[in-house]
């Protein structure tokens, strides 16, 4: 058997230029999918080009399955002080509580990777960051082919454990914040078990747990109702600012071949006075304050995910709205999923 060998392929006879060549090109959907792929983040989508953020521009903001920003800086040569700087100012630009901010270059600088390293152990809890080195190879004459090269990224265990232990000594997080947290750590351990391949979202010491569906203002939430007793895992539509119900009135029109795909009938309820609506299975006598029935739980949660994944995800991206769904800022109006509910 003959093999080729692989050949390096400078950067720059691919992409000339880093504004109106590469941008561009890591604009497209099927690159922003790649490299959300190497970094598990999910599949990214576009949002835009160029945005201003302070007195610089980052060349892409994207956002991941969890709806949560992605910013890159795109730099076509050996890092350098001023684009660091433009990572950190990032930082204070972005109007949100979460964030994975990706810096690809050619090739870092060891203090530059270093640099990365110190911001996520350092910097507050929901944002992430990134190192990247892209390359481009080439076997014979062979189409040359890009490669994201993970030079450094957070480590997710420690941020976890850090986590952990910020808010076990934090007085305003009592033992239910806690145990709701070690509910869904559990529940990240089954999911990545099973090879899941997209990104666990945060796990915070709440009772709800979003995971995107791939729109925004659409959510499939998992809701630990204690003051029922029960599990809930529902497709929670916001609407605010839209004719009430819409969305909501277009997967009802669809019910029974909903029902007839999901395999069970499901609990639809309508919350006009909320700006929201929720489509919902529930598991009843769960109370999590019984470890040993935790796998049994937490099997069923997952199994009602990927069927609420297989079911409305196509149906939800064909929903024809009149305007653009307002996605609640830091998901904070996701919490209309209480206890007392």
């Amino acid at each position: 058997m003959r093999l080729g060998h692989i050949e390096t392929v400078e950067v720059r006879t691919i992409w000339q230029n880093e504004a109106s060549h590469f941008t561009p090109w890591l604009a497209k959907a099927e690159n922003l999918i790649a490299l959300g792929k190497v970094l598990h983040l999910g599949e990214l989508r576009l949002e835009a080009t160029e945005v201003s953020v302070g007195d610089f521009s980052a060349d892409i903001v994207a956002v991941d399955e969890n709806d949560t920003p992605v910013l890159i800086e795109n730099q076509l040569e050996l890092t350098d002080h001023r684009h660091l700087g433009q990572v950190i100012t990032y930082l204070s630009g972005i109007n949100n509580d979460e964030a994975n901010i990706i810096w690809i270059s050619t090739r870092f600088r060891e203090e530059h990777r270093a640099a990365i390293e110190w911001l996520n152990r350092n910097t507050i809890d929901g944002f992430d960051f990134f190192g990247i080195e892209i390359e481009v190879l080439r076997i014979g004459e062979s189409d040359p082919a890009p490669r994201f090269n993970v030079v450094a990224m957070p480590n997710d265990w420690a941020k976890q454990a850090r986590q952990t232990a910020r808010r076990i000594s934090s007085e305003a997080t009592g033992s239910t914040g806690l145990l709701y947290q070690e509910f869904w750590i559990s529940l990240q351990a089954a999911y990545e078990k099973l090879g899941n391949i997209r990104r666990f979202p945060k796990t915070w010491p709440r009772q709800w747990l979003p995971f995107s569906i791939g729109r925004g203002g659409f959510k499939i939430v998992v809701t630990i109702a204690r003051a029922t007793n029960e599990i809930r895992v529902e497709l929670y539509m916001h609407q605010k600012n839209m004719p009430p119900n819409q969305a909501y009135n277009a997967l009802y029109a669809q019910r029974d071949s909903v029902e007839r795909d999901f395999g069970t009938t499901l609990d639809w309820q309508p919350l006009p006075d909320r700006c929201a609506a929720r489509i919902a299975v529930s598991l009843p006598n769960s109370s999590i304050t019984d470890k040993d029935n935790w796998p049994r739980q937490q099997e069923w949660i997952l199994t009602e995910i990927t069927k609420f994944r297989k079911v409305f995800t196509e149906r939800v991206k064909q929903i024809d709205l009149d305007e653009n769904i307002e996605i609640p800022e830091n998901e904070s109006d996701i919490n209309l999923t209480s206890e007392s509910n």
